[in-house]
């Protein structure tokens, strides 16, 4: 089958055609239904199926839209996943967990971003304690969404951003964008005041689907870093531990890691890995981002701006609006046969081996 066939046009098909694979494969789908609606009042959820053996206890868990808008690569791959039937592949006491769109709304509407303009991957902290502080952030953040997106005021802001990025290096400029900052609810890589809907309702399907496991391999799909088309595996543990070995040991030699300097990732806080740790605290973890690449990362980063610009001083109605969430589709998500290709090959390779390696481990 040819693999573009298991991506879609929007969120709406894309949990249809979900639904569809799982209904063939035999599968039952929980729907945790969303409060709000999407842009054509359509209903918002996460729809999750559990496939594989009914005594299982390892479970590879492969979740997708953490990032709203990234859902489009997420959703092909594990509708490919299903289509393909590469359940029947897993070994004894191995099943799968399949998470469609996490964050619901961010798909539906073409945002990063959930309905608080929260960015869920930097969400899962202990918000009782003191939050992470990000001082280069809060030097840019006017310079990052202007009032006034076009013109000399925009001129004027992307001049200002030029000097930080000179200022500060490469690498440090983008972990003081994109690393994560929680002092401004309008701001770009948000990470929230408070567990999103998303969060808790993460929190509330693995104790439900998974609540008995005791080897947990967590695949969560990305889009907009790295090569086109490139599956990057970073390592979602500190150098020096078990999981960080395991994941090198299981994928591979390109697995990389936001710690070490070899992703092309920054640091980041509140990661959805640690959320599933913490909802499972029972099971021996194995975390990894896939990162898929798709535009140059200033090419990116102008989209994020204008979609953040757009929601909060913008005309959602306007020839503009129509502008801007194409271009932010566009950042996150290649609409072509060979990217599609390469995505989900990919995500088949790596995925075989988390299911070769996760066979190794005793119970």
């Amino acid at each position: 089958m040819n693999p573009a066939s298991f991506f879609s046009p929007d969120y709406r098909t894309a949990r249809a055609k979900f639904q569809a694979a799982a209904k063939a494969a035999g599968c039952e789908v929980a729907t945790y239904a969303h409060p709000l609606k999407g842009p054509e009042g359509e209903d918002l959820a996460t729809d999750v199926v559990r496939i594989g053996p009914a005594d299982a206890k390892r479970y590879i868990v492969l979740n997708t839209a953490t990032h709203g808008v990234e859902g489009f690569c997420g959703s092909g791959a594990v509708i490919g996943v299903l289509t393909e039937r590469l359940d029947r592949e897993l070994p004894p006491n191995t099943a799968f967990l399949i998470i469609h769109a996490i964050n619901p709304y961010g798909f539906a509407w073409l945002r990063r971003v959930n309905e608080d303009n929260v960015d869920l991957n930097r969400n899962f902290l202990d918000f009782s304690q003191p939050l992470p502080v990000n001082a280069e952030y809060a030097n840019i953040h006017q310079w990052l969404v202007p009032r006034n997106f076009e013109g000399e005021e925009l001129a004027r802001a992307d001049a200002e951003l030029g000097k930080a990025r000179e200022r500060l290096g490469a690498k440090p400029f983008q972990g003081a964008v994109s690393g994560g900052q929680y002092a401004f609810p309008d701001g770009l890589f948000y990470g929230g005041s408070g567990p999103t809907w998303s969060n808790r309702t993460l929190r509330r399907i693995l104790p439900e689907m998974i609540g008995d496991a005791t080897h947990v391999l967590f695949f969560d799909f990305h889009t907009g870093l790295g090569p086109y088309g490139y599956a990057e595996p970073i390592n979602g543990h500190p150098p020096g531990t078990d999981g960080y070995q395991r994941l090198f040991d299981w994928i591979g030699d390109c697995v990389t890691s936001a710690q070490t300097g070899t992703s092309s990732s920054t640091r980041l806080s509140g990661t959805i890995g640690f959320g599933v740790m913490e909802a499972l605290p029972n099971a021996i973890h194995t975390k990894s981002t896939l990162e898929y690449g798709t535009r140059p990362n200033e090419y990116v980063r102008l989209a994020l701006r204008s979609d953040c610009w757009l929601h909060n001083y913008g005309d959602l109605k306007s020839p503009r609006a129509k502008e801007i969430k194409a271009l932010i589709r566009d950042a996150f998500y290649r609409d072509y046969d060979d990217w599609k290709e390469l995505v989900y090959v990919r995500a088949r390779q790596i995925i075989r081996r988390g299911i070769a390696g996760l066979s190794t481990q005793k119970d």
